[in-house]
């Protein structure tokens, strides 16, 4: 029985890992075509996980993940990058601007 318990914890949190890790490549990927098409450039080409949302309002879609970026608008380097990501959605990206919210989905 304990046997038992240890595998599914196991493959649990081997299934979340490998979720985790494709979320993140699909969430830098995103911030990457984003930032291109904006003439930005997102910085050390990466994106760091910030939060794993739940939200009762919608339990078709429970939960999402949510990536940080920075990027380099003429030089100068910003912060205020976000990638949503959610199951059975595509990816949202969030850029802060001096002009506002620039948000993308992909």
């Amino acid at each position: 029985m304990t046997g038992l318990l240890i595998l599914l914890i196991a493959g649990f949190a081997g299934v979340s890992w490998w979720r985790l890790l494709k979320g993140k490549e699909l969430a830098r990927h995103s911030a990457a075509v984003v930032c291109k098409q904006h003439g930005l450039v997102l910085m050390d080409d990466t994106v760091m996980l910030d939060t794993v949302q739940l939200r009762r309002e919608d339990p078709v879609r429970a939960w999402g993940l949510k990536y940080r970026f920075n990027f380099a608008k003429d030089g100068i380097l910003r912060t205020g990058g976000i990638v949503l990501i959610a199951p059975g959605r595509r990816p949202t990206v969030i850029i802060d601007t001096d002009n506002g919210q620039l948000i993308d989905e992909l």
